[in-house]
């Protein structure tokens, strides 16, 4: 109990300060060992020692990883940097991603950042892990996109101790300087390449070569969606389930070993079992690179095992709460992370059924029924988890885990460590077994595909808040638990966590608008009580690259959309269609209109109808109008002046959407009638561009609030200052995506309320 209360407490005060608005005055810290040394003497002052502790532990940490950001000022300079590459880069088409460890920066006197990751348009294809290069880099400080809903990328980059991002400058020539000695990601590098040469029909590359050295680069884009709508992508992670089968596998091996040695007298038969696990599972944790996930599983098996070789009573508990300990002692901000509450939740879900079976361990139950009532178990507690997580239900996790499981981790996982050790078999042998991990693997794709065709789809869920979901979690905890006929009156708890939804409380408001942050490009979902529309879907290509994926499908989930009633595609500029690729095809029964109906066809030809918005009637949604305004024919051939220009009228509020229009067509809106483009609120024209928002077209909007859409430190400087200050010195608010994030806009039959998505929800990392 004592290891369960102290978990408890270093946990709360991690996530009290990584969740933290701000951080606090830095001679606080002094304090640290303070609280470890008051909770050690006296029991008492243990537990609230403990969370103090963590809380300033955390608080330390982000201090030290902030302080080696690139400095504010270099933002967007061209720096001569020296560094090495530290991971497998991955290759995307013609664009390499990789990590650097910067040795120098020409001219930089600060701090140098620990890690840099950086893009690279045809870079060589003898880039490799060790190497050492001399680049010129364009860097900026860490930063992502901010969305209800989306994937904080900012986050992701402070727990990975990213400090820097950025991209090779084509023109300069980059030198490579030398190749260090040979390092984990060498050799890494060495068995893609073996397993490229035998597995060259292989139709499950990718995946082969995740579970082989966690490798995830040639992964398809498919492949990735089948395994999160099935609720199986844990399976290609190298983490705690595969490293402690390899581990198991090696104790037996160990145990068959100590047979063979003619000198016993060094190790008893248990201890070389033992000493066999623990070096096969930190021999797998290294292919994988020894990332956060598989750093934590060698922390859970070193305590198992070290508790084996002591002979100490067993505690799975116990031993889960010890790993936690040093897992935040040694990566606090792993806890910034999904894999670690996925990893540390599917514990504590495999002790709950250990405490669950053991009354049921007198031999009625055989190891199949014990494997598929913990499947059961990680099924339903894994509801309010997934939805937390990936905004989604998996409905077909059950049956696919219950074929999934056995076969990748005791059969395909042992089957790939044993072929890496077994390198030196013959190119035939392994070209065979090769070619009969890749059909087992195609196997159970093609069993995911007939589970989802049989209607065990994913089902999106709409944000629930985080006390929800723990209180949806402990609901359904406690209906498992034989704790009598009470249990089943706790699910009538479950009624108001569901009730409590946002489409609850999108009943006090009548129009909901929100202009997403989707870099240098625009996207805007617009609400009605009983209606959606999508204006733009930012960004994207048909190589995979899409913010219409990453931030326009996660904010229809969390606000529990599906199809829209209609989508604008503005015009065909790839900034504001390109996102469309991606999910045209979930969107096939929405009405679609466009500016440039000629060059959309073009572009997406399996989408009909494709209407002239320059043509179409205005409508009524839930009391708010909607209105298509036309200018003049653009005699201009730039696709921007031919932009749908949307207005939106809700109980005397309007908002003024303009895609790209530029001067001439700002010129036509007004001659067809300038008292129409009198706004409230207006997405400004063009990104903030000098070619639109002229003095008379913003003396005719004249409106309160102005947003901006753009991309962090972007090349053309968007929004231009001159024409920030023009709106500003006719009265108007200025928010800009870039910024501030997402810009919600709830308004009532009275007034519209604009809130900052970054303001609303302060971080650390901002």
């Amino acid at each position: 109990m004592a290891m369960l209360t102290a978990g408890i407490a270093l946990l709360t005060g991690v996530m009290l300060a990584s969740y933290s608005p701000q951080l606090i005055d830095s001679y606080l810290i002094a304090w640290l060992p303070f609280s470890l040394f008051l909770s050690f003497i006296n029991p008492h002052f243990r537990n609230t020692g403990l969370l103090i502790a963590g809380f300033l532990w955390v608080q330390a940490i982000i201090y030290w990883e902030l302080d080696h950001r690139l400095q504010p000022e270099w933002n967007n300079k061209r720096l001569i940097v020296v560094g090495e590459v530290i991971n497998l880069p991955k290759n995307k088409f013609t664009n390499t991603s990789f990590l650097i460890k910067p040795l120098s920066i020409a001219g930089y006197s600060a701090k140098l950042p620990k890690l840099i990751k950086l893009n690279w348009r045809n870079a060589p294809q003898s880039l490799a892990s060790g190497q050492r290069w001399q680049w010129q880099l364009k860097l900026k400080q860490p930063r992502g996109y901010q969305n209800p809903g989306g994937f904080d990328y900012e986050k992701w980059l402070l727990f990975k101790g990213i400090h820097a991002t950025g991209y090779v400058v084509s023109k300069f020539p980059a030198r490579l300087l030398d190749s260090t000695s040979v390092n984990i990601n060498v050799i890494r590098q060495s068995i893609l390449k073996h397993i490229d040469q035998h597995c060259i029909e292989c139709q499950q590359l990718g995946l082969i070569q995740a579970l082989s050295v966690g490798y995830r680069g040639n992964i398809s884009r498919s492949q990735q969606q089948k395994l999160q709508q099935t609720g199986t992508a844990h399976l290609i992670a190298i983490s705690g389930l595969h490293i402690g089968i390899i581990a198991g596998v090696f104790y037996g091996i160990g145990l068959m070993l100590w047979n063979l040695i003619t000198n016993k007298k060094y190790l008893t038969r248990k201890e070389l079992a033992l000493l066999s696990a623990w070096i096969a599972g930190l021999s797998y944790s290294f292919l994988a690179g020894f990332d956060l996930p598989a750093q934590r599983a060698m922390l859970m098996l070193s305590v198992v095992l070290f508790s084996l070789y002591l002979r100490l009573p067993f505690n799975l508990l116990n031993s889960i709460m010890l790993s936690m300990i040093l897992v935040l002692l040694l990566t606090p901000l792993s806890i910034l992370s999904a894999s670690f509450w996925l990893t540390f939740c599917a514990l504590l879900i495999i002790a709950l059924g250990q405490f669950l079976l053991k009354p049921l361990s007198n031999g009625r139950y055989s190891w199949i029924k014990k494997i598929f009532i913990i499947q059961l178990l990680f099924s339903l507690l894994f509801i309010p988890i997934s939805i937390g997580v990936f905004g989604q239900i998996h409905s077909a996790s059950l049956l696919a885990n219950l074929v999934a499981v056995p076969l990748v981790s005791f059969i395909i996982v042992p089957i790939v460590f044993l072929l890496l050790l077994l390198f030196w078999l013959p190119s035939e042998v392994l070209e065979l077994l090769y070619k009969a991990l890749d059909k087992m693997l195609s196997w159970l794709l093609e069993y995911f595909n007939f589970l989802q065709q049989s209607g065990f789809q994913a089902l999106n869920s709409t944000a629930i808040d985080s006390w929800q979901l723990v209180l949806l979690f402990g609901i359904l905890v406690l209906m498992i638990l034989p704790a009598g006929i009470i249990r089943y009156r706790l699910f009538l708890l479950i009624i108001p966590v569901l009730l409590l939804t946002p489409e609850k409380k999108f009943e006090s408001v009548e129009m909901k608008l929100t202009v997403l942050d989707v870099g240098m490009g625009t996207s805007i979902v617009v609400q009605t009580r009983h209606h959606s529309l999508i204006y733009d879907f930012g960004s994207g290509n048909k190589q995979g690259y899409s913010l219409g994926e990453w931030a326009v499908n996660p904010y229809l989930r969390h606000q529990g959309l599906g199809q829209p009633d209609r989508i604008i595609l503005s015009h065909s500029d790839q900034d504001h269609v390109g996102g469309f690729y991606s999910v045209q095809n979930q969107f096939k029964n929405s009405m679609l209109y466009t500016g440039t109906v000629g060059q959309v066809k073009k572009l997406f030809p399996e989408v009909h109808p494709v209407l002239d918005c320059h043509t179409s009637s205005a409508w009524m949604w839930d009391g708010v109008q909607f209105e298509f305004l036309r200018g003049l024919k653009p005699s201009d051939r730039a696709d921007n002046n031919r932009s749908c220009v949307l207005r939106i009228t809700q109980s005397g509020n309007t908002v003024l959407i303009t895609g790209d229009i530029e001067a001439v067509q700002e010129r036509n809106l007004l001659m067809m009638g300038g008292s129409k483009l009198k706004s409230d609120i207006l997405i400004a024209p063009h990104h903030g561009s000098l070619t639109s928002s002229t003095q008379n077209f913003v003396d005719a909007v004249s409106a309160q609030h102005v947003i901006f859409t753009a991309g962090f430190l972007n090349r053309w400087s968007f929004p231009r200052l001159a024409v920030v200050e023009r709106y500003i010195l006719n009265g108007a608010k200025i928010y800009r995506t870039d910024k501030q994030g997402a810009i919600q806009v709830e308004c009532d039959n009275k007034s519209c309320k604009l809130i900052p998505f970054r303001q609303q929800h302060p971080r650390l990392w901002y």
